[in-house]
């Protein structure tokens, strides 16, 4: 492990793209950059000292007690897309975190959820209080390790990012070329946050955190930007010069249908670089 000359230590447990982007957003010459993975990446990377640690084998995680870090940013995903999946991923992953970090002081730890835990589906507004949905497994996994985070006694703020974007539309251009296209009714609403944006954001909250501003317990990550699938596959397909079918079947896939409000990031002086998807999608 690199010297770290007195700079602030920040350890990226489960770090991928959004740890990996986050290490340009703060200044190399203050902060030392720990990234914890089950598996190294093949293309290394000066900014951070990467260690082999699998957050889901416990014996693993003894390398956060000799960092000692100043931040922790935590970055779970499932181990398979199935109940199972989630809870090992996300609900035993937070346990032992937890338990790895218990006897460190960290000033704050910043740990990644997502909106899907909001019971909201009637295209209704969603603040950091509305109600948390009370089924689906997928929800309840993410529920339950945001609740072990918050049970570890550490200064914690959760993150609950919405639909994670890298600017690249084909996604919606190759459903619309296969015909799959969003009938304008019923209006079914998504949310979203460029990559750039996540990782912009929890930058800024670092900044914050070591500025001594006060912190939320909670930020809603999104662009604050709603639209309908129908509205965004319109906007795309008038850029590509693709033309929708006469009619168009209902389509029953992704139906998050809420409108996740960002006031709180906005309030905490974060300026968004893609406002909405006309900004982000390329």
């Amino acid at each position: 492990m690199a010297s770290m000359d007195n700079k602030l230590r920040v350890a990226l447990i489960g770090c991928g793209d959004i740890g990996l982007r986050l290490t340009h957003e703060l200044p190399g010459g203050r902060y030392s950059f720990l990234g914890l993975r089950r598996s190294l990446p093949q293309v290394d990377d000066a900014a951070i000292d990467w260690v082999q640690a699998d957050y889901l084998k416990p014996e693993t995680l003894g390398v956060l007690r000799e960092y000692r870090p100043d931040y922790v940013v935590i970055t779970l995903k499932p181990t398979a897309y199935t109940e199972s999946g989630y809870q090992e991923g996300y609900e035993q992953g937070a346990r032992n975190i937890a338990a790895a970090l218990d006897g460190l002081s960290p000033q704050r730890i910043f740990y990644v959820s997502s909106t899907r835990v909001y019971a909201e589906s009637g295209g209704e507004w969603v603040t950091e209080e509305s109600p948390l949905a009370p089924q689906g497994y997928a929800a309840l996994s993410l529920v339950a390790a945001e609740h072990t985070m918050m049970q570890a006694g550490f200064p914690l703020t959760i993150v609950r990012f919405a639909g994670i974007y890298d600017g690249r539309a084909q996604f919606y251009l190759n459903r619309m070329r296969q015909g799959l296209w969003s009938a304008p009714k019923p209006e079914v609403y998504t949310n979203r946050i460029h990559r750039d944006d996540c990782s912009g954001f929890l930058a800024h909250l670092i900044s914050l955190s070591q500025a001594g501003e006060p912190l939320a317990s909670m930020y809603n990550g999104s662009d604050g930007a709603p639209a309908t699938r129908y509205e965004i596959e319109r906007y795309l397909a008038a850029r590509a010069g693709l033309y929708p079918p006469e009619k168009v079947s209902v389509d029953g896939e992704f139906q998050e249908h809420k409108r996740i409000d960002n006031s709180r990031l906005i309030a905490s002086g974060y300026q968004l670089k893609f406002a909405s998807y006309r900004d982000g999608y390329q």
